[in-house]
């Protein structure tokens, strides 16, 4: 995944070692000095194009640039399968969301707490959105369950993104999520029909992951600070994946 402030910063330094000024880069490949600037500020980041004038400007590859050797990606340890059914168990490393958290203890009962989650409008959620820090790409959205297996009072519920900092605008919620070994299961069909279902939601898989397929297989919840994801790859949000923190027992 890619940072825009990170890459603002190394774009900065390959300048800087070329001897290059903003203006002097920004005339080489076309644009203006305050689209150079607001890359280097981590702002934004350059099209396609502009990145491989960028490369050939600054005597780099692409990839170099965009630092996609280093990318800490989630690493799968392990694929289990039933039948058509497939769960992976993945290293993932530390992540930072944020965004909109609704926290179980400021409201008086459970239902209260359950209906404000539903009451977070679209427009709510893209207005903390779009006043992010250091998005991290590509962006997906993220419905984080903080502590559901646990007693009410330490519940939370958040319409999230990830993001590199914690340090957000006022007004946005941020919560770190540990390192972590999780099960992670798409909702295809093969993973539908073990809930006996040509198609299925997301959180429906984690009442399978926890009740049928973590005691089959030796595992138990993490206590870390891990937490229940929702990781949407449609803008419709009708699929993704599910992320069950665990441990091995």
């Amino acid at each position: 995944m890619i940072s825009q402030a990170d890459f603002g910063e190394r774009l900065k330094s390959f300048r800087k070692t070329k001897n290059f000024t903003q203006k002097e880069v920004a005339f080489r490949i076309g644009v203006s000095e305050q689209a150079v600037s607001k890359w280097e500020n981590g702002e934004c980041l350059p099209d396609v194009y502009n990145l491989k004038l960028l490369g050939k400007v600054l005597q780099t590859s692409v990839d170099t640039l965009l630092d996609t050797e280093n990318d800490r990606p989630e690493k799968v340890i392990e694929v289990i399968k039933i039948g058509g059914a497939e769960f992976e168990i993945i290293e993932k490393p530390e992540t930072i969301l944020a965004g909109k958290i609704i926290y179980a203890k400021d409201y008086e009962n459970i239902g209260s707490f359950n209906q404000a989650i539903d009451m977070v409008s679209e427009e709510e959620k893209q207005t903390a959105f779009g006043s992010l820090k250091e998005i991290v790409l590509p962006v997906t959205d993220i419905h984080m369950s903080v502590n559901f297996w646990l007693e009410k009072d330490r519940r939370a519920y958040g319409y999230v993104w990830e993001v590199g900092t914690k340090d957000q605008p006022q007004g946005i919620d941020v919560y770190k999520v540990p390192a972590s070994l999780y099960i992670r299961a798409y909702t295809n069909k093969g993973n539908a029909q073990l809930i006996a279902k040509e198609e299925c939601e997301i959180w429906e898989l984690f009442a399978y992951i926890r009740d049928f397929f973590m005691p089959a297989h030796g595992f138990g919840m993490a206590d870390n600070g891990a937490q229940e994801l929702e990781v949407f790859d449609s803008f419709e949000h009708k699929n993704g994946y599910a992320y069950m923190p665990v441990i091995r027992l």
